[in-house]
């Protein structure tokens, strides 16, 4: 037989086999990687070794999650930008008790928004050390969902909240290679360091406990990078082709300091904004910078209030 078909048919072969015994990779280090890797479980791996899990194989990523946390000895340091699962929280706060240096990173929109602030709550009531990301201009998230302890990691698309677990395509990389574990470490350190001084504590009762208050649309360019209440009369509510509602308060958008903004997946619970022009109308929430013009990013219908 041809010696092209006999090498193509074996490839095939062991294609075949490897979609059918799971998502892994045996020691990072050999040179072959081993397609006999079980289902799914929630056991320790062993050491220098990689599994690589998609959600919706056994709906269990947040056991996954748990398993690392109970497995630890002496830290744990994760970034994650949406947290509403309680049971994760649970064993966080069960580490800390035990005594493990538990230190988190969250993203300060998320971490107190109506969904996240009773987590938040609930690891700051534990003494767990949470900050928040505070870019220079304002603008950007935290979007890291990582999770390292003394021993292993995890990372990947997942969030750890109910949707994320039983209903999105997520994928979760798990592993204790000591090289990786290592990196993913320093770069939660790193974040830990940096924002140090944006402890979430201020965040306890949400978002507003860090607002300076209510001031004009015309001073909200002074306060990028801080929660506040901006009010104005509202010009007009423009929708651009994509979607996204810009809510003007100027006759001219290009010259103006400050206007809201609702992206198009956002939009539809705001309904048709554009009956609130004349009317004086407060914007809550964080003052970020874009194009040197600033602006607050509304995504829940109580950030917009009338006066």
């Amino acid at each position: 037989m041809n010696q092209k078909l006999i090498r193509a048919g074996a490839a095939l072969v062991l294609v075949i086999a490897a979609g059918s015994a799971g998502y892994g990779l045996g020691s990072v280090g050999a040179q072959t990687a081993s397609v006999a890797i079980p289902a799914q479980t929630v056991s320790a791996l062993p050491q220098g070794s990689i599994r690589v899990v998609y959600s919706l194989d056994q709906k269990q990523n947040d056991k996954e999650i748990i398993a690392l946390i109970d497995g630890a000895k002496s830290r744990i340091y994760f970034a994650i930008y949406t947290f509403t699962l309680p049971s994760i929280a649970d064993a966080l706060v069960a580490a800390k008790k035990r005594g493990i240096d538990v230190r988190g990173v969250m993203d300060s929109g998320q971490s107190s928004n109506s969904y996240g602030a009773p987590i938040t709550e609930k690891l700051l009531a534990a003494g767990i050390s949470i900050v928040t990301e505070k870019h220079a201009t304002g603008n950007g998230i935290m979007h890291i969902k990582a999770i390292v302890t003394d021993s292993a990691y995890a990372l990947g698309s997942y969030n750890w909240t109910s949707s994320a677990t039983n209903i999105n395509d997520e994928i979760l990389e798990i592993g204790t290679d000591p090289a990786l574990r290592q990196a993913y470490e320093n770069i939660l350190k790193k974040l830990l360091t940096a924002y140090a001084g944006n402890s979430a504590v201020q965040l306890k009762s949400g978002a507003a406990s860090l607002s300076i208050g209510t001031i004009d649309y015309t001073q909200a360019s002074a306060h990028v990078g801080e929660y506040a209440s901006v009010r104005g009369t509202l010009v007009s509510a423009y929708t651009s082709a994509s979607g996204t509602v810009f809510l003007d308060f100027c006759k001219s958008y290009k010259t103006c300091p400050f206007s809201g903004v609702i992206f198009a997946d956002d939009a539809k619970t705001f309904g048709d904004l554009s009956r609130l022009a004349g009317q004086t109308i407060t914007l809550t929430g964080k003052i970020s910078s874009y194009q040197g013009k600033a602006e607050i990013v509304l995504s829940e219908v109580n950030q917009l209030s009338t006066n």
